[in-house]
């Protein structure tokens, strides 16, 4: 196995950038100044605050920090770089805490990230160059409250593992204040200007922050107490599902699953990204872990979901990825291969990547289940087209230890056998030498493959002659 990485033919861009400009607006003279107050709250942010502050410090009218208690060097750091420092005494409310930072905004506009997130030099200019668009037009003047943005999950090696939306920047009026104590949120009066071109990119979602069950506890606590307010809240009741999912057993599973349930059930629902995390949740369930339930009844509660989401979220294309795994399942190849071509061409067509939880940062799988299809149609050139892809990527990627534990994860999720993961392995790596089977080990106990990666270890033992 060559052991030389080459980072250059990597699957996962670190970055993207789309070259769609901004449109529908006329072209014309400034004549008003775009006054943006940036907005946070920290609490004992000093490996962030520099960075967090930095990128908007050329375009923004003043940074205003709310410090909510720190004991390390966040306040001093963020005095040094010119930011505008209160304090606040935390009081268990996200959004009690935010809105009085944007209270203290004296701008015509706010962006409010966290201490985590910022945007590249090039989005946060064109950011600017289109609030003044904006509020230069009289009509979009009236029409927009917000802007729209792509909001760019980042893991521990700063590579892009999913990419979803949301809005953060609002014109600062009175009524546009955040609702809740927790995963709050700003209701939009008015719309949202799509600039899904401009990225935040957030670090906050990495392991050793998705595994702290202080914060766990803390944000179950939280919710609870919005819940005594909000008796049967689908909001609250989503949010607390996708809290204790990151404890990550079969009993916390099985408990999000009856709340993610519940609130999908309510008339109130309205809020199509906190659905998201529900159809996020249960489609893969229904779809792949056979632990809970396997057969038509699982698989049709995934179809129907599908169906729903591609709906209501048509730009991310998760959601077609999964019904193609569905009709592949039931022989049903051109319209999985109809769906998937879609997923492709999200990757190969548009100037950025495409918004996926899924094939990022490993877009491999989509291709094994083109091949699936290929073959269901018995197109022998498509098939030999997407093995040919395969084997590119897994030779491409074959020292990258992440995305080859995500590419074992990803098939053996949805029934795929062992042997033939091993198979698809086959044609990268030497089953017969131990050094190749020892990483591929490490990388299924790495993507959270535990049996295969024990099968593989003793597959290595008896060629060195151990059992």
């Amino acid at each position: 196995m060559n052991k030389k990485k080459n980072k250059n033919k990597k699957i996962n861009r670190r970055q993207f950038k789309t070259n769609v400009e901004p449109v529908g607006f006329p072209v014309q003279s400034f004549k008003k100044d775009v006054l943006l107050s940036q907005c946070m709250i920290v609490k004992n942010e000093e490996k962030h605050i520099e960075r967090a502050l930095g990128w908007a410090k050329d375009i923004a009218f003043e940074q205003i920090v709310v410090d909510t208690g720190s004991t390390d060097r966040t306040v001093d750091l963020a005095e040094k770089m010119g930011a505008k420092v209160h304090h606040f005494k935390w009081v268990n409310d996200f959004g009690a805490a935010k809105n009085y930072a944007m209270d203290l905004a004296k701008g015509n506009w706010i962006a409010i990230l966290d201490a985590d997130e910022y945007m590249p030099p090039e989005d946060a200019d064109e950011l600017l160059e289109i609030l003044k668009k904006i509020q230069n037009d009289s009509d979009a003047l009236k029409k927009y409250d917000g802007v729209q943005n792509s909001w760019v999950q980042l893991d521990d090696n700063d590579n892009i593992t999913s990419i979803l939306t949301n809005v953060r920047i609002f014109k600062n009026k009175p009524e546009l204040r955040y609702k809740g104590k927790i995963h709050e949120v700003v209701p939009i009066i008015n719309q949202t200007y799509n600039a899904i071109n401009l990225r935040i990119m957030h670090t906050g979602y990495k392991k050793s922050i998705i595994t702290d069950t202080a914060k766990t506890e803390r944000n179950l606590l939280l919710l609870k107490q919005e819940l005594k307010q909000n008796p049967d809240d689908p909001r609250i009741l989503i949010y607390m599902a996708d809290t204790i999912t990151s404890k990550a057993t079969e009993e916390s599973n099985a408990e999000a699953e009856k709340l993610f349930l519940k609130a999908l059930e309510s008339d109130r629902l309205n809020d199509i990204p906190v659905k998201q995390l529900a159809y996020d949740f249960l489609i893969p369930r229904y779809l792949g872990d056979l632990r809970y339930g396997s057969g038509e009844k699982q698989e049709n509660k995934a179809l129907e979901l599908c169906n729903i989401a591609i709906k209501e979220l048509p730009e991310n294309i998760d959601y077609r990825y999964f019904r193609a795994i569905l009709n592949n399942r039931k022989n049903n190849y051109k319209e999985a291969y109809d769906d998937l071509m879609i997923c492709q061409d999200a990757f190969l067509k548009n100037a950025s990547l495409p918004m996926t939880k899924v094939l990022l940062p490993c877009p491999i799988p989509l291709f094994y289940q083109l091949k699936l299809s290929s073959e269901g149609m018995n197109d022998d050139q498509s098939t030999a087209r997407n093995s040919t892809i395969i084997i590119s990527m897994l030779t491409d990627s074959e020292n990258d230890i992440e995305i080859i534990g995500i590419f074992i994860k990803s098939l053996l999720v949805i029934g795929v056998s062992e042997d033939d993961v091993s198979d698809e392995l086959s044609v990268v790596y030497n089953f017969d030498d131990p050094k190749d089977l020892m990483f591929i080990a490490r990388a299924a106990k790495n993507g959270g493959s535990i049996e295969y990666s024990r099968n593989i270890t003793q597959k290595v033992g008896i060629l060195l002659g151990r059992n």
